[in-house]
C-alpha cells in the first residue's frame, strides 16, 4: 500500500468523525427494531420466526457482503468504496421507512446492508492509513465505541420512537444524520485510490464464502423453528460444510485467494477474530431476549424497556475510549481478559436473579456487560490490525467487520431461538430467557480461556514515527 498523503490535525479529526458516524449508524439501524419486534408481530400479523428477519436478514446480508467489499476496497480504493456506501445507505434507509409490507421492508433492509457493508469493510483500513502511529489505538477506540454504541443504543432509541412516533420513524429518524454523514465523508474522506491490487477478484472464492455464511446462519436462525433434524436444516448444514471444505482447499492453491490467508495464518489474528465473534454474540444474545422479558413478564412499555437497557451503552461509552488509550500503553490482552470476565459476570448475574429481584436491579447486570464490551472492542481491533500484513489491511478490516456482524447475527438467532420460536410476544417463561443468558455467560468464559493461551505484543512509537513491539505476558 502506498504511504498515505499526510492530513493536518483538523482534517484527520473530521475524517475520523465521518467514519465514526457511519460506524454508529450501520449498527444503530441493526438494533433499532429489536425492542419493537413484538410490535411488528402484531403489525404485520406475522410470527416471531418471520419478523426476526428484519434484524437477522440485515445482519446476514452484511456478513455475506463484507468480505467482498473489503476486496473491492483493496482493489479500487477504500475511500471510494466507503463513500459510495454512505450514499446507498442513506437512500435505502428512507425507502425502508416507506415500505408498505413486510416483504418490501425486508428487501430495503438488504439494500441498507449493502451500503453498510461498503463502509464497514473499509473504515478500519482508512483509520490505520491516516492516523499517526502513536494514536492508532485511540482512533480505533473511537470507531469501536461508535460501532458498539450504535448496536446497543439502537434498541434503547427504538423503544421511545416506536411508542411515540410509529414504526416508520425507526428508519426515518436517522436519515438526516445519514445524509450529514454522507456529505462529511465526501468532503473529508479521501477517495483517491491506494495502490490497487490489480488481480482477479476471485469471484468463485467470494461465492463459496457467501454460501458458507448463508448456510450456517440459516441453520442457527431456523433450527428451532424447522426442527434441528428437519430436511432443510440437515441439507443446509451439509451444503455449508461442503462449501467450506472446497473454499479452504481452493484458497490454498489460488494465486489470489479471496481470504487474507497471510493474516489468518497468524494465531493472534485468528484468536482476535474469534474473540470479536464471541463478544458480540454474547452481547446481542442479551439484547435480543431482555426486551421480551421486560415487555412481557415485567409488563413494561417499549420506552420503559429501552430506558432500562440504557445501562449497557452508558457503561460502554464510559470505558470504551479509555480502553483504546490503555491498549496503546500496555497492550490488548489485559483489558480484553477483564472485559470478558465482566461480560460473563454480568450475564450470569442476570441469569441467576432475573425474576427474583426488582426490575431496576437488572441494570447492574446489563451495565457490567457494557463495561466488559468497552474493555474489549477497541483493544481487540488494534490487537488484530497490528499483526496483520499492511497490504491486506482492507481485507483484514473486512474480516473484522464480518466477525463483528457474525457475532451479532449469531447472538440474535441464538437468543430468539432459545426463548422459543412459537412463544407469545406478550409472555415468555423466565426460565427460557434465563437459559439464553446462561449460554451467553458461557461464551464469555470460553473466550476468556481462549485468550489466556495467547501472548500478545504492544506497539510503541519510536523516533521517526515507526512502530516497535515488545512482548508482554
Amino acid at each position: 500500500m502506498n504511504q498515505a498523503e499526510p492530513l493536518n490535525e483538523r482534517d484527520r479529526a473530521r475524517l475520523l468523525a465521518a467514519i465514526c458516524m457511519g460506524a454508529f449508524l450501520s449498527h444503530f439501524t441493526a438494533g433499532v427494531v429489536n425492542v419493537s419486534l413484538p410490535r411488528f408481530m402484531s403489525l404485520f400479523d406475522a410470527s416471531l420466526s418471520s419478523v426476526q428477519w428484519i434484524t437477522t436478514g440485515y445482519l446476514l446480508a452484511l456478513a455475506v457482503l463484507l468480505p467482498i467489499m473489503g476486496k473491492l476496497g483493496d482493489r479500487y480504493g477504500q475511500g471510494r468504496i466507503h463513500n459510495a456506501g454512505y450514499m446507498l445507505f442513506t437512500i435505502s434507509s428512507a425507502a425502508a421507512a416507506l415500505s408498505p409490507d413486510l416483504t418490501i421492508l425486508l428487501t430495503m433492509r438488504v439494500a441498507q446492508a449493502a451500503g453498510a457493508a461498503m463502509f464497514q469493510a473499509t473504515n478500519m483500513a482508512l483509520v490505520v492509513r491516516y492516523a499517526p502511529p502513536n494514536r492508532k489505538g485511540k482512533a480505533l477506540g473511537a470507531v469501536s465505541s461508535a460501532v458498539a454504541l450504535g448496536a446497543m443504543t439502537g434498541p434503547v432509541a427504538g423503544g421511545f420512537i416506536a411508542d411515540g412516533l410509529g414504526w416508520q420513524w425507526l428508519f426515518f429518524s436517522h436519515v438526516p444524520f445519514a445524509a450529514a454523514a454522507t456529505w462529511l465523508a465526501y468532503r473529508y474522506v479521501p477517495a483517491r485510490p491506494t495502490e490497487s491490487v490489480k488481480s482477479s477478484l476471485n469471484a468463485v472464492g467470494g461465492g463459496l464464502m457467501a454460501a458458507v455464511i448463508c448456510a450456517f446462519i440459516f441453520v442457527i436462525a431456523s433450527g428451532q423453528t424447522l426442527g434441528w433434524t428437519s430436511g432443510a436444516i440437515v441439507a443446509a448444514l451439509l451444503a455449508g460444510s461442503l462449501a467450506l471444505i472446497v473454499l479452504v482447499l481452493r484458497e490454498k492453491r489460488h494465486p489470489h485467494p479471496f481470504l487474507p490467508l497471510e493474516a489468518l495464518r497468524q494465531r493472534i489474528v485468528s484468536v482476535g477474530l474469534l474473540a470479536s465473534v464471541g463478544s458480540f454474540a454474547l452481547a446481542n444474545t442479551m439484547l435480543a431476549v431482555m426486551p421480551f422479558f421486560l415487555m412481557g413478564y415485567a409488563g413494561r412499555s417499549s420506552a420503559e424497556a429501552g430506558l432500562m437497557m440504557l445501562a449497557y451503552p452508558a457503561m460502554l461509552a464510559l470505558f470504551g475510549p479509555a480502553a483504546g488509550r490503555l491498549s496503546d500503553r500496555i497492550g490488548a490482552r489485559a483489558p480484553m481478559l477483564f472485559g470478558f470476565g465482566a461480560m460473563a459476570v454480568g450475564t450470569a448475574f442476570l441469569a441467576l436473579f432475573l425474576a427474583s429481584m426488582p426490575v431496576g436491579w437488572l441494570a447492574v447486570g446489563m451495565g457490567l456487560t457494557g463495561l466488559g464490551m468497552g474493555l474489549i472492542a477497541a483493544p481487540n481491533n488494534s490487537f488484530i490490525l497490528r499483526h496483520a500484513p499492511a497490504q491486506q489491511s482492507g481485507a483484514t478490516g473486512g474480516l473484522i467487520a464480518l466477525s463483528r456482524n457474525a457475532g451479532l447475527v449469531i447472538g440474535s438467532a441464538l437468543g430468539l431461538g432459545m426463548i422459543g420460536a412459537g412463544a407469545s410476544a406478550e409472555m415468555l417463561p423466565p426460565n427460557a430467557i434465563r437459559g439464553a443468558l446462561a449460554f451467553a455467560a458461557a461464551i464469555g468464559v470460553g473466550c476468556g480461556l481462549l485468550l489466556l493461551g495467547v501472548r500478545t505484543k504492544r506497539a510503541e512509537p519510536e523516533r521517526g514515527g515507526r512502530e516497535s513491539s515488545r512482548r508482554v505476558s
